[in-house]
C-alpha cells in the first residue's frame, strides 16, 4: 500500500489556487486492501478518496466523492484531475532528430485504442503509426499527449484505456467515466505522469451537495504487451465482470435474435421451432421495435416508423396484444432466458412521458425552431423525479416480464445537452450528476434483481469503460455488424481488438449461413441472427436446422476457451488476401484453442505460426475440430513453429490443443 499512502493521487484548484496550498485536515482509515482518506478544507468542502489495491495484479483503483458540508456554496473548483500521479519508468534519453528511427528498446509507446466508430478499426491500437516521419504514439521526454472522449460517450472514437510500454515494462491505465473524459500523458527521462478528469470541471458545490467524479485503475507489469493485456483481462474477469459473479452464469450469453417489431404469433412460432429442434440457445434476444402504443408491426429494423416511439415503454398492442407476457412465458417454458432491448435515455419529444413531464428532460442543444422533423430529448438521470420514473418503469417491466438480461442502448451523443444545462459557475455538474444517476440506476437494478445481466450497447460499443464493465457486458460490441451480410473479416479483426481489453464481449453472425462466416463470429458471447427477420423463414429446411444444430454445438464446445489468455498470432489487417490467426490459451487447464482463417483472396496455401505459452518440456496434441489430430513437441513448436496448410481459400479452421508432460 506504499504507493497509496505516499501519494494524494488527485489535484484541483480552489478559487483559482492550487488546493493543496490551503490549510486542510485529513483522516485515513484502512480496511484490508482499501484505504479511505477524507480531506476537509475551510468553507465546508469535503473530499473522500476511496482507494483499493489489487495485490495479485500490482494494480490500484481510486475514486473521489466531493461534498459541501456547509450552508453556503464553495469557491470555484477547477482543473479537477481525478488522477494526477507520476510513476517511475525506464530511462529514456531526450529526443533528438536523427537519421534513423530509434531502436525498439529505446522508445516509449502508448497503446491507445480507437473507440467504436462502426468500422473494422474499432478498438484498434497501432502504437507504431507514422504520420509524416513521426511516430504519433511514441512518447519522448518533454512531450505531453492529450486524449479525450467524443460527444459524451466514453468509447466513441477514442476508448479510455492506455498501455504505456517501455522495453518489457509498463503501466495500463483505465479511466472510469461513462461521459466526456480527458487525459494527458507526459514523460520525463525517468518517469511518466498520467492525469485524467471529467473534461469540463469549473463549478461551485452547493450546500448539502455530494457526488463522485471519474475513477482510475492503474496496473503495473513486467513482460511484453500481449502478456500485459492478458494480466489486464484476468484483473477485469476477477474483479470487474458480472459474468461468473454469484448468481450469474459462468459464460456470456448465447442468443437467438428476434426483431421486436415481429408479431407475437411469428415470435412464438420461432420459439416453438427452437424447442422442437433442440437448438441449444440460452437466451431469446428481442431487439427494438416492440414498444409504442401506436407502433405497427414491421418485418425488420429497416422498415416502419418504430423509431418515432422511442421512450414510450408500453408493448405495442398492434404487435404484441398480450404485452409480451406470452412471449416471456414461451421463452422460459422452452428452458431459455429472455433478453429485451430498451433505450430509456433518448426520448422522442412527442411521446406521452415527454408531453406529460417536460421537466424530466434536457432539451436539444440547439435552439432551432420546430421544423416538422423528429426531435429527441435526453432523460435527465441527474434529476430525482426523472430518475425515479426511469427506475420504476424499468423495474416494473423486468419484474412483470421476468427479463433475465436488460439491454440498454443509447443512440445519441449527450454532451451538447449536458453543456447546455450548465450555468457558468457550474460547468460539468449536469454531466456529473447525470453519470452518477446512471451508475445509481444500474446499481439499483442489480440490487433489486441479483441475477440480472445488463447488456451495454450504446450504438454498439460506444460506452465501454471500467465503470460499465463492472456493471454490464457489451454483448453487441460494434454496430459494424448491423447489416445482415456485413464484411465478415471485420468480425475477425474485432475479436483481436476488443479481446485485448475485455474477457467478455459479443457479436452477431449476420444472416448468411456458411462455415467461414459463422466461425468468424465466434466470441465470448454470440448472437445468431437466423431467426431475426420476419422476411426470412426460420428452420424451414432440414439443411438449415442441421446447420444451426452443428455450429451451435460447436460454439458451446469452444466457448470456455475464450475467457483466459489471448494472443493474436497475426497482425491486425482488414485485407482479404492474408491469413488471420488467434490463440486462446487456458493456463488453468493446460490447453487452448487456435482460430485460423485463410481469407477469400489469400494466395498462400501454407503458413507457419509461433504459438505463445508453449512448454518445451511437453508434447502438444492438436485436435482438428473437423476430425483428425497430430502431436508436436513443445521444443519443435518453439524452434520451428506450427506449419498449417489450408488448400482452399475462404477457409476457417479450429484446433484444440492439450499439453502433456514428456
Amino acid at each position: 500500500m506504499n504507493f497509496l499512502n505516499a501519494n494524494k493521487r488527485f489535484s484541483f484548484r480552489l478559487g483559482g489556487v492550487d488546493a493543496w496550498s490551503f490549510p486542510y485536515t485529513s483522516e485515513t482509515t484502512q480496511d484490508g486492501d482499501t484505504i479511505i482518506t477524507t480531506y476537509l478544507f475551510a468553507g465546508g468542502l469535503k473530499i473522500t478518496n476511496i482507494a483499493k489495491k489489487y495485490e495479485k495484479y500490482h494494480a490500484y483503483e481510486w475514486v473521489s466523492y466531493i461534498e459541501n458540508t456547509s450552508d453556503t456554496p464553495t469557491d470555484i473548483i477547477s482543473e479537477l484531475w481525478d488522477c494526477d500521479c507520476t510513476l517511475d519508468i525506464a530511462y529514456q534519453k531526450p529526443f533528438a532528430i536523427q537519421s534513423y528511427f530509434p531502436r525498439e528498446a529505446d522508445v516509449t509507446k502508448i497503446y491507445s485504442p480507437n473507440g467504436s466508430t462502426c468500422s473494422m478499426t474499432d478498438f484498434y491500437a497501432d502504437a507504431d503509426s507514422v504520420v509524416g516521419n513521426e511516430h504519433v504514439f511514441h512518447l519522448n521526454p518533454g512531450e505531453e499527449k492529450t486524449y479525450s472522449a467524443s460527444g459524451g460517450r466514453s468509447s466513441e472514437e477514442k476508448a479510455p484505456f492506455f498501455n504505456i510500454h517501455k522495453n518489457g515494462k509498463g503501466y495500463i491505465f483505465a479511466i472510469g467515466w461513462t461521459g466526456q473524459w480527458l487525459c494527458k500523458i507526459a514523460r520525463t527521462e525517468n518517469s511518466v505522469t498520467f492525469r485524467s478528469k471529467v473534461e469540463d470541471t469549473h463549478f461551485r458545490v452547493m450546500p448539502g451537495e455530494k457526488f463522485r467524479t471519474s475513477s482510475v485503475v492503474i496496473m503495473a507489469y513486467d513482460g511484453d504487451v500481449a502478456a500485459s493485456q492478458n494480466k489486464w483481462r484476468a484483473l477485469v474477469k476477477e474483479h470487474f465482470s458480472l459474468i461468473g459473479a454469484p448468481g450469474r452464469g459462468e459464460y456470456a450469453p448465447f442468443s437467438a435474435m428476434i426483431w421486436g417489431g415481429m408479431e407475437t404469433k411469428a415470435v412464438l412460432d420461432r420459439i416453438k421451432k427452437i424447442k422442437e429442434n433442440n437448438l441449444p440457445y440460452e437466451y431469446v434476444w428481442m431487439d427494438a421495435g416492440w414498444y409504442g402504443a401506436n407502433t405497427a408491426p414491421t418485418p425488420d429494423e429497416f422498415e416502419g416508423d418504430w423509431g418515432s416511439y422511442t421512450g414510450d415503454w408500453v408493448p405495442s398492442p398492434l404487435i404484441h396484444p398480450n404485452g409480451l407476457k406470452d412471449v416471456s412465458k414461451a421463452v422460459h417454458d422452452a428452458g431459455m432466458k429472455f433478453l429485451l432491448w430498451f433505450e430509456p435515455e433518448r426520448v422522442v419529444d412527442t411521446t406521452p412521458i415527454a408531453q406529460a413531464h417536460p421537466e424530466y428532460f434536457l432539451v436539444t442543444p440547439d435552439d432551432a425552431a420546430k421544423d416538422g422533423l423528429e426531435h429527441f430529448f435526453l432523460l435527465n438521470l441527474g434529476d430525482h423525479d426523472a430518475w425515479n420514473y426511469c427506475f420504476d418503469t424499468l423495474a416494473n417491466m423486468i419484474e412483470q416480464l421476468q427479463i433475465d438480461c436488460y439491454r440498454q442502448d443509447f443512440n445519441m451523443p449527450p454532451l451538447g445537452y449536458w453543456r447546455k444545462g450548465d450555468a457558468p459557475d457550474r460547468m460539468g455538474i449536469c454531466e456529473i450528476k447525470y453519470i452518477n444517476g446512471m451508475y445509481n440506476l444500474w446499481d439499483a437494478l442489480l440490487e433489486k434483481f441479483p441475477a440480472l445481466i445488463i447488456d451495454n450497447c450504446s450504438s454498439g460499443g460506444k460506452r465501454i469503460d471500467v465503470e460499465t464493465l463492472r456493471r454490464s457486458v457489451p454483448l453487441w460490441r460494434s454496430d459494424y455488424q448491423c447489416l445482415a451480410g456485413h464484411y465478415i473479416e471485420g468480425s475477425q479483426v474485432h475479436s483481436i481488438t476488443y479481446g485485448a481489453w475485455m474477457p467478455f464481449s459479443g457479436m452477431g453472425t449476420g444472416r448468411i449461413q456458411n462455415e467461414y462466416r459463422i466461425r468468424s463470429s465466434y466470441a465470448p458471447a454470440l448472437q445468431m441472427a437466423y431467426s431475426y427477420s420476419q422476411k426470412e423463414e426460420f428452420c424451414a429446411t432440414e439443411k438449415e436446422i442441421s446447420f444451426i444444430q452443428k455450429y451451435a454445438a460447436e460454439y458451446l464446445r469452444i466457448r470456455p476457451y475464450f475467457s483466459e489468455d489471448f494472443y493474436p498470432l497475426t497482425k491486425i489487417s482488414d485485407k482479404d488476401d492474408t491469413w488471420c490467426v488467434m490463440q486462446y490459451d487456458r493456463p488453468s487447464q493446460n490447453d487452448g484453442l487456435l482460430q485460423v482463417f485463410r481469407r477469400e483472396q489469400s494466395p498462400y496455401e501454407t503458413a507457419t505460426f509461433f504459438l505463445r505459452a508453449m512448454d518445451e518440456a511437453k508434447n502438444y496434441t492438436f485436435t482438428d475440430i473437423d476430425g483428425g489430430e497430430f502431436t508436436i513437441s513443445g521444443k519443435a513448436l518453439a524452434e520451428e513453429g506450427l506449419k498449417l496448410m489450408l488448400p482452399q481459400k475462404g477457409t476457417a479452421k479450429i484446433y484444440l490443443y492439450k499439453g502433456v508432460a514428456v
